[in-house]
């Protein structure tokens, strides 16, 4: 007798082996039998004839550290099928909140109505238990964390006495469960953080069987050397390593993926683990404060906010971006500020560029471009949503293709209500996966669907260093996923990104029904997933 018997599905397992017509038998939390069809009895049968059955995607490099404790039914996300979420990317995690790392994080969370009432990651972590969530959730610790936390937000070298207590952080992080440290090295201030400080911190995580994720340095004109950066602190840190959102942005660039990839390749010969994860969009999406200087950032929001102001700094800032030397090599070096789209306005006056790009906002104000950038950081005080549309699709085709690449969103789990509701955000957070799946497996035949479910599934899973999850095989947890081939799609565009995918039937999270009938049922059988360390 089984719980749930899922019957007359085609079962692809996450391996990569072709699918087969099987039943997936459920019992409790976990998947008690993958077999033939059978007639066994069951406290309930899901009917998945012509339906597609397959582990629950588990989404490598999210942000929704904070947006989970305040919509934990994670709606655009397990409607997805994402069952697994990891957080705590591009160097900022939730915890540890030492120093003014609580500070950095105050605005995020007021946002979301969230308290603050944690310091380590273990309270942070037993605060997600508690509320319990609609996925799993797992986490990084962020470099920039650490640095905020015992250094502050200047552009300083940390001494041994600071560096030693960035370490201990992390391994007291870890030995709570975080999975590793993650680096945000296009942002202040992680930005100021030298080669030899992301070493040292990469070798503590992997002494505790930790992994080393990465925003590299540069994903424009300076790519490569980013990458290579990536590869050294893997090498000199004994530490496998994840590039984050692996692309080359600006029209020059394009092409570079190649050569990135034969670097990482070589690398692999050579005894690095690395590899990359990549999302299915040919723009990124990340606060417009991102297209200063490193200069212009250094001490804090108050220090940026009084340079923004000083026509010195001012004028400073827009010769290097007339002279293409911002070391972000941003869309405004590369490609122009028609390609930089802005949401998230707060203020009255300024709602009213909503979805605008700062060229076509510029324009309408009969100012410069860069001024009205500055002007509007100065009146959203830095907080400010910005797209930017700088890829190539056939540069996304070929890192997705790779067989080292995962899918990843690098978005939130967000809703068309409730907070996240107030503005346009990046499809990536309600569409990355079926998209995935309809759009460059099904149509565009980049490759098979058995492929495709890997890269979402067992891969990032292995990346991550998760034991029981991202295959469909007895004894493993029961986070399942029923899609219907002929119909999934992703349905969220940059006009209208509050937009859920169709096709996904029926989601279970830990045995649970989740997604039934493509539909909430409110259920919220989430776990949080701990790292149990392992000593080298």
């Amino acid at each position: 007798m089984y719980d749930i018997l899922i019957k007359g599905g085609y079962v692809i397992d996450g391996t990569g082996a072709p699918r087969a017509r099987m039943d997936v038998a459920v019992n409790g939390s976990r998947i008690s039998g993958v077999i033939k069809e059978s007639d066994g009895k069951a406290t309930m049968r899901i009917d998945a004839t012509g339906m597609i059955v397959c582990p629950g995607f588990i989404d490598i490099h999210t942000h929704s550290d904070i947006s989970l404790l305040g919509l934990p039914l994670a709606e655009s996300k397990i409607r997805q099928g994402v069952t697994t979420e990891l957080v705590g990317n591009c160097g900022g995690s939730a915890a540890p909140l030492v120093g003014k790392a609580r500070e950095q994080l105050q605005d995020w969370a007021k946002l979301h109505c969230v308290d603050l009432n944690w310091t380590t990651m273990d309270e942070y972590l037993l605060r997600l238990a508690n509320l319990r969530t609609s996925v799993n959730v797992a986490s990084m610790v962020g470099a920039e964390t650490l640095r905020v936390g015992v250094m502050g937000f200047d552009d300083v070298d940390p001494t041994a006495r600071q560096l030693d207590d960035m370490k201990r952080l992390l391994a007291d992080a870890m030995l709570q469960g975080a999975y590793g440290i993650s680096t945000g090295l296009i942002y202040a201030p992680g930005c100021f953080a030298k080669t030899e400080e992301l070493i040292a911190l990469a070798s503590v995580a992997a002494s505790l069987g930790g992994f080393y994720s990465s925003h590299i340095r540069g994903e424009a004109r300076t790519v490569v050397d980013a990458v290579a950066e990536a590869i050294r602190i893997g090498r000199e840190g004994h530490c496998r390593v994840q590039i984050d959102h692996h692309k080359a942005c600006g029209k020059e660039n394009w092409g570079l993926v190649n050569q990135t990839i034969a670097m990482i390749e070589k690398a692999r010969t050579e005894g690095v683990d690395v590899a990359f994860d990549v999302y299915p969009y040919t723009a990124s999406a990340t606060s417009l404060e991102a297209v200063l200087s490193p200069w212009m950032r250094d001490g804090g929001k108050e220090a940026i906010l009084k340079r923004l102001q000083d026509p010195e700094f001012r004028n400073r800032q827009k010769e290097e971006f007339k002279n293409r030397f911002t070391p972000f090599e941003n869309t405004v070096a590369e490609d122009g500020w028609e390609n930089i789209v802005l949401n998230g306005m707060k203020q009255p006056q300024n709602k009213k560029f909503e979805g605008k790009s700062v060229m076509k906002i510029a324009q309408e104000l009969g100012k410069d471009p860069a001024d009205t950038a500055f002007d509007l950081l100065i009146e959203e005080k830095l907080d400010l949503f910005a797209i930017f549309h700088e890829m190539s699709e056939d540069d996304v085709m070929t890192v997705m293709k790779h067989p080292l690449s995962c899918i990843s969103s690098d978005g939130e789990s967000e809703a068309p209500y409730g907070p996240t509701s107030a503005a346009a955000t990046h499809p990536r957070s309600y569409g990355t996966f079926p998209r995935v799946l309809r759009r460059y497996s099904l149509d565009k035949g980049l490759f098979s669907l058995e492929e495709a479910v890997r890269k979402m599934t067992s891969l990032p899973a292995q990346r991550i260093g998760i034991k029981n999850r991202g295959v469909l095989a007895k004894g493993m947890a029961a986070d399942i996923v029923v899609f219907d081939p002929n119909t999934v799609a992703d349905q969220a565009t940059y006009e209208d990104s509050h937009r859920y995918p169709v096709g996904i039937k029926h989601v279970l999270v830990n045995g649970l029904i989740t997604i039934e009938d493509g539909e909430h049922t409110k259920e919220r059988a989430g776990q949080v997933l701990r790292h149990i360390p392992s000593v080298s």
